[in-house]
C-alpha cells in the first residue's frame, strides 16, 4: 500500500546554526528524490528527522497525516527504512544472521534470504562473520538488510559509499526498481551525474538555511552547482548536449 511522507514548516539546527529553514517536502510514492549539498549541510541529519529517529528545531514529519515521533518504533520501522552512514563494527555475528535483522519490526518467521543475497553477490559470504567483510562488501550487506525490511519509504544515506561502479549501479537500479512499485526512496548522493540518470527529483541543502527543489533539468546546472558546492565544481556535471 502507497504511503506518503511529508515535511511541513520543518527547519533542522545543529548548535545555533540554522541548516535547513522551513522546509515543505511531500515524498510521492513511486519517485526517487536525490538530496545534494556540501558536507554538513545537513544530508544526514534531515534523513534522522524523516525516519523519526530525532526531532525538528520547529515542523513536523508526517506519515499519512501523522506525527512519525508519534509512532511506536516498531510500527514506524515498518514502514520507514534506514539506511545511515555508520558502520557495523560491534555486530559479531554472519552475514546472514545481519541481513536477517531487516525482518526484526515483523516479527514471525523468517523469510528467504537467499533471493536478497543472490541480489547482492552475498550468497558465498552468507556463513562468514560480517567483520571480517571489505568495506564494499558489508555495504551490499546493509543494502540487503534493508531490501530485506523493504519498506514502504526508503532513506539512504549516501549509499555509494565503498561500492564499485558495478555495484553502483546496481544500488541506483534497485532504488529505480523500488519507485517502480510504487514505493518511495531517498538517497543522499555526490555525484549529480548519478542524480541526474536516477532521480526524479532534487533536493539542494546549502547549510545556511535555504533550499531548493526541483527537477534535474532545473537544478542541475553549472551555475547551481557552483552556488551549491564552490567555485570550480560545475566540472563535476557531464551535460549531456
Amino acid at each position: 500500500m502507497a504511503q506518503h511522507l511529508s515535511t511541513q514548516n520543518l527547519s533542522l539546527l545543529v548548535d545555533s546554526r540554522t541548516l535547513i529553514n522551513t522546509l515543505d517536502l511531500a515524498l510521492e510514492p513511486g519517485e526517487v528524490l536525490g538530496i545534494l549539498g556540501a558536507n554538513g549541510a545537513g544530508k544526514s541529519t534531515l534523513l534522522t528527522v524523516l525516519a523519526g529517529l530525532a526531532a525538528p528545531a520547529q515542523g513536523q514529519v508526517l506519515l499519512d497525516g501523522q506525527p512519525v515521533t508519534g509512532l511506536p518504533p516498531l510500527t514506524r520501522a515498518q514502514h520507514i527504512g534506514l539506511l545511515p552512514q555508520g558502520d557495523e563494527g560491534g555486530f559479531f555475528g554472519s552475514v546472514a544472521d545481519f541481513i536477517a535483522l531487516g525482518h526484526f519490526p515483523f516479527g514471525g518467521p523468517l523469510p528467504d534470504l537467499a533471493p536478497q543475497l543472490a541480489a547482492w553477490e552475498l550468497t558465498d559470504l552468507a556463513r562468514r562473520p560480517l567483520a571480517t567483510l571489505s568495506g564494499g562488501e558489508r555495504q551490499r550487506a546493509r543494502l540487503a538488510q534493508l531490501a530485506v525490511q523493504a519498506p514502504c519509504i526508503a532513506l539512504l544515506d549516501e549509499p555509494l559509499t565503498h561500492l564499485d561502479p558495478a555495484h553502483q549501479a546496481r544500488l541506483l537500479a534497485w532504488a529505480r526498481g523500488e519507485a517502480d512499485a510504487g514505493r518511495s526512496v531517498v538517497l543522499t548522493l555526490h555525484d549529480p551525474n548519478w542524480a541526474a540518470c536516477h532521480c526524479d527529483r532534487l533536493l539542494f541543502l546549502f547549510g545556511d538555511g535555504r533550499w531548493r527543489l526541483g527537477g534535474p533539468a532545473e537544478l542541475l546546472t553549472p551555475a547551481s552547482l557552483e552556488a551549491l558546492y564552490g567555485p570550480g565544481t560545475a566540472a563535476l556535471w557531464r551535460q549531456k548536449g
